[in-house]
């Protein structure tokens, strides 16, 4: 897929709207999100467990006995995304998928929360110190990973692995859509009037088989997107994520760092991994051909074992 052509589907889409409100004189404030009333299968086929911390009360699951592996999906995603790592990972550890703020079930129980890496990092070590992990393995998929890589900078020795799946950590190329979300009113129009077709088509740009982009992903996606204060906190993230701080902090990651790219990420480029593992001390880069930037779901027979072995 051409690289960031669902963006300027997208951006055109809400430009569009975006021009018949000015032109109307419709503040943004009367608006209200898409409702969508969706049952998760998949919260039925798991065991939901809750932390209960002065932050948030964090959803997350545990699967398996061995040492700790904790899971952290990408931006607007939840521990849905990790439904076919969890039981490989399983046969050789305790796996964790949590939800941080801004993902999933987990309710935020603070008005003031940041929002940006020092606070995803600092919720990350809430969510640990509530369930007793002192030190654990990570594995983090896009916004998720670069959350991970600063939690390592900030928790060094937290950390004994930290995979990073299509991850920002370099102040370097962004996401074709970012003008979009970080340009005052057309970002709280994007998001508020993001509904389940552009959620849709959103996904399907982060995929190299888009045939794998089922309803029940797309369904299961959307319905936590939609929830009250997800789609704030996703704004707030795409504003106030700084990578000029993980980037001026690689040299303190001092865990064995598996760097893991699809080779047709349309977000954001492959040359990024080897740029980016060779910026930190004990770091491999593996790039995969012909996958896309959720890479753990579109090449799931390349990437499952690529993470059982590192984290061997």
């Amino acid at each position: 897929m051409h690289r960031g052509i669902w963006a300027r589907r997208l951006t055109i889409a809400v430009a569009a709207t975006l021009t018949t409100l000015i032109a109307c004189a419709i503040p943004a404030h009367a608006w209200e999100p898409p409702r969508f009333d969706h049952t998760s299968q998949y919260l039925s086929r798991i065991e939901s467990r809750y932390a209960d911390t002065d932050l948030a009360r964090f959803h997350y699951t545990v699967t398996g006995a061995g040492s700790p592996v904790v899971l952290i999906a990408g931006g607007a995603m939840w521990g849905y995304s990790w439904r076919d790592v969890i039981p490989e990972l399983a046969r050789e550890h305790t796996v964790y998928a949590v939800d941080l703020p801004s993902q999933g079930y987990t309710e935020l129980r603070r008005g003031d929360f940041a929002y940006d890496l020092p606070a995803m990092a600092d919720a990350l070590a809430v969510f640990l110190d509530a369930v007793g992990l002192d030190r654990t393995a990570l594995v983090g998929h896009s916004w998720g990973g670069a959350w991970s890589l600063h939690f390592a900078q900030r928790y060094p020795d937290r950390v004994t692995r930290l995979a990073l799946l299509d991850s920002p950590g370099l102040d370097a190329e962004k996401a074709p859509v970012t003008p979009l979300f970080t340009t005052p009113l057309a970002g709280e129009l994007a998001t508020e009037l993001t509904d389940r077709n552009f959620f849709a088509e959103s996904i399907r740009g982060t995929f190299q088989h888009r045939e794998l982009v089922t309803d029940e992903m797309i369904d299961e996606g959307y319905a936590a997107f939609s929830r009250p204060g997800n789609r704030d906190g996703f704004l707030a993230l795409w504003r106030n994520l700084d990578y000029r701080l993980t980037d001026a902090g690689l040299d303190r990651v001092n865990a064995p760092t598996l760097v893991l790219w699809g080779g047709a990420d349309a977000w954001l480029p492959a040359s990024q991994a080897d740029r980016l593992a060779a910026r930190l001390p004990n770091a491999t880069a593996t790039v995969l051909p012909g996958c896309g930037h959720t890479v753990h779901e579109d090449c799931p027979t390349e990437t499952i074992p690529a993470l059982a072995e590192f984290l061997r």
